[in-house]
């Protein structure tokens, strides 16, 4: 009896031993074949059909795991054929594995932050490790833990139960960074070795600051350049100290310069700094301008003295150090987003009479953070919803007498979902004040253009019909090959954790482009939800889960706040940190870096929703006291059984 088969495997002749099966001489001549039933301890069941290869001569495909090799066999593992019948096994697994891979908190989030993970580092009192985590794709876990809109407490399981609140994510995230960076030990990243490539860097706020983060470990060398005296952006000259202070803000730029990274301040570009300076230093530029122009009411009558954007009022007070007086004045804040918040309540510390928001639609559709609408209200501030601004009217002198307004009433749902605000005929009024602080949007200014495309050795700089900088949407490449963008800039504006999510897209595809490497963004990934099967409802949690109350966040007392310290004083404690932690109800799956599915399913481009139909739901037993038993991720292996 011959002690060795000559095999054909892959247009590769090989040598196989008597009763292997094809599994096994692939995986001993290196070759992968995916697998989900197989273990070499047990034996073949052939259940998954995930394994199957081309054999010459034979009409179906083989399963690998059970087809002993034969003389001469002629073997492909890797055919369209092939890789067509993995992926249809694979969207029939998946369409019955009733399971979320990830908690809904992790996907909400812009930049993807575990959140799951990082709390559970923070009940285990690991606070260094969860800032670390953090780290990995947010930079800025101090600052995002005081001022982010919060998108994954939103989407928290825990607000279906009675209590009505998800967990404190953001809180958390502020007790770690707080004693993270006042720690001995405090989380510092690795940087690679020197790689000679600099990078030119325009702009401090939140997303040209994650780029450099990123982008120096890999070694890289970044230079950011920022046109105001200091770093922060919208961060330092947007939002008020009273929610962000402004040495928290430097403590996160210090442990991004630790790293390397330096800034260069008073520098704008296409003024004091010009691109035929950084062509010639750099081997990339990425634009991280932010949106810095505001946009006034947009009515007869706004050019009056005394009615400023919202923007100008926020900033001209942190670049001069003065703050407006106000006192015994009357103002009114237009808008409904988070910017109209900090007008609102910035104008109170002010030491305005009386400030009234004006809003067009009703609380419900207000944008802004209903924390800080609550926190307004404490403050004294007054709200006039379903009300529009249609004319400013000024004194004599040009100042601002009133503003007239009409009210409004809800119509139909317009392209941002919200329902359309349609006049009521004949219910105009005037409204007597004093300042009018417009918060309705802000737009990029892009004057750099020809600054740029005059020097640019090959592409173009353009922007879109927005006014934003023109880039292509996945890679945030610009038409310049070596220029790259993120933030409010490319998308207009939007919010701290958009940006540094977009930063790290950013910083991925320039660091491609700098090792000569394909620019392209990451493979989509496969998550398996149970949102796909249906909608999850109170009823899904009320009798699995106890009640616990959120533990809310200490704060100024209102009377206390006619200043600038900072109104939210941070958990006390960490008995009252790990109390939170123990709120949350773990939605992703604890095996997400190592399931073999999910794995197969991103490589093979898997669809959950492929093979629509019924689906088997079952009850999760948890009468073991170490073990979960969970049948709807079954994917019926047998490999328990036959264990």
């Amino acid at each position: 009896m011959n002690d060795s088969l000559n095999i054909l495997l892959n247009g590769k002749i090989v040598v196989g031993k008597p009763g292997e099966t094809i599994l096994e001489l692939a995986k001993r001549h290196g070759y992968h074949i995916p697998t989900l039933c197989n273990d070499p301890r047990l034996e073949p069941y052939s259940s998954c059909y995930v394994c199957v290869v081309e054999v010459e001569g034979l009409r179906g495909l083989l399963p690998s795991c059970s087809t002993k090799i034969i003389e001469g066999m002629k073997i492909d593992t890797e055919t369209n054929r092939v890789r067509k019948a993995r992926k249809a096994a694979l969207d029939l697994l998946v369409s019955n594995h009733y399971a979320d891979c990830v908690a809904p908190c992790k996907e909400t989030c812009p930049a993807g932050v575990d959140v799951q993970g990082y709390i559970s580092l923070i009940e285990k009192g690991l606070y260094n490790e969860a800032i670390g985590l953090i780290k990995e794709v947010n930079p800025l876990p101090a600052i995002c833990g005081r001022v982010c809109v919060r998108p994954c407490e939103a989407a928290c399981r825990r607000n279906q139960l009675d209590e009505g609140t998800g967990v404190g994510i953001d809180y958390l995230k502020r007790f770690a960074a707080d004693i993270d960076l006042e720690s001995k030990t405090r989380y510092i990243p690795k940087v690679a070795d020197p790689t000679g490539k600099k990078i030119a860097i325009i702009g401090a706020g939140p997303g040209g600051l994650s780029c450099a983060y990123f982008l120096q470990q890999k070694g890289h060398q970044c230079d950011i350049y920022e046109a105001s005296p200091l770093a922060g952006g919208w961060l330092r000259y947007g939002i008020p100290e009273y929610r962000l202070p402004n040495d928290i803000i430097q403590k996160e730029v210090d442990a991004v310069t630790e790293l390397g990274t330096r800034i260069f301040y008073n520098r704008k570009l296409g003024e004091s700094l010009n691109y035929f300076e950084l062509k010639e230093r750099y081997d990339s530029v990425i634009l991280t301008i932010g949106s810095q122009r505001g946009t006034l009411i947009g009515c007869e009558g706004d050019d009056a003295e005394n009615v400023f954007s919202g923007i100008d009022f926020l900033r001209n007070m942190e670049i001069t150090g003065q703050r407006y007086n106000f006192e015994g004045k009357t103002v009114a804040v237009v808008g409904g987003g988070n910017t109209a918040m900090d007008c609102c309540r910035t104008s109170k510390r002010c030491n305005a009479d009386k400030v009234y928001v004006i809003y067009r639609r009703t609380e419900n559709e207000m944008p802004a953070n209903p924390i800080e609408i609550h926190e307004s209200k404490l403050e004294g501030v007054e709200y006039l919803f379903l009300t529009n601004p249609t004319r400013v009217n000024k004194k004599e002198d040009g100042s601002v007498k009133s503003i007239t307004c009409l009210k409004m009433e809800l119509g139909a749902a317009d392209s941002s979902g919200r329902r359309r605000p349609i006049p009521i005929e004949g219910s105009a009024f005037d409204l007597e004040v004093d300042y009018i602080l417009a918060a309705i949007g802000q737009k990029t200014v892009v004057n750099f253009l020809d600054n740029v495309n005059q020097y640019a050795d090959n592409g173009e700089l353009k922007t879109n019909r927005w006014g934003d900088i023109d880039c292509d949407k996945y890679t945030l490449q610009t038409g310049i090959p070596s220029m790259f963008a993120a933030g409010d800039g490319v998308s207009g504006p939007a919010t701290i954790i958009e940006a540094i999510a977009q930063a790290k897209v950013a910083s991925l595809s320039c660091h491609q482009y700098l090792m000569a490497l394909p620019v392209k963004p990451l493979s989509k990934e496969f998550i398996s939800r149970k949102d796909n099967f249906r909608k999850l409802e109170k009823s899904d949690f009320v009798e699995r889960y106890q009640q616990q109350l959120r533990k809310e966040m200490p704060t100024l007392d209102a009377d206390q706040r006619i200043n600038f310290n900072e109104v939210e004083l941070g958990y006390e404690n960490e008995k009252i940190a790990l109390s939170e932690t123990q709120r949350c109800l773990e939605c992703g799956c604890t095996e997400y870096f190592s399931c073999d599915l999910k794995k197969y399913c991103t490589e093979y481009d898997a669809s959950q929703g492929k093979y629509n139909g019924d689906f088997k739901e079952y009850e999760v037993d948890f009468s073991h006291p170490y073990i979960e038993i969970d049948n709807n991720k079954c994917i019926l292996c047998s490999r328990c059984i036959r264990i």
